[in-house]
């Protein structure tokens, strides 16, 4: 219903930029709009990743057909360790569950700007 972001899978890298977008387009069934996070500096400037996340966005939308929308994600990981420490959730279980709640509050951002297209 495009309301609530909810974690679907993770894929993991592959050894290159190419063989990542192939591995995330084989999951690409029933998906409408990529959401990209792009990690700007404090700034708002670019820094050497969101060059590689650009590039990487636009291999991805050409591979996929599919639109892609490029997401501000400054300081995404640092809101999701904070409330994952508020509620208690162990160093261990926060180093290996932070990347996906992340890439979930990036969504559910992308969701909340975009509500008056629903």
């Amino acid at each position: 219903m495009k309301m609530i972001a909810s974690p679907l899978k993770t894929v993991q890298a592959g050894k290159t930029l190419e063989d990542t977008v192939d591995l995330i387009v084989k999951e690409c069934d029933d998906i409408e709009t990529i959401v990209v996070g792009l990690p700007l500096l404090l700034s708002g400037k670019d820094s050497d990743t969101t060059l590689m996340v650009r590039k990487f966005a636009t291999i991805l939308e050409e591979k996929s057909g599919l639109p892609l929308v490029l997401w501000d994600e400054r300081l995404s990981s640092k809101q999701v360790e904070k409330l994952m420490m508020e509620g208690g959730v162990s160093r261990k279980k926060r180093t290996k569950h932070v990347d996906t709640m992340s890439a979930t509050l990036i969504l559910q951002n992308y969701l909340d700007g975009n509500s008056h297209g629903l």
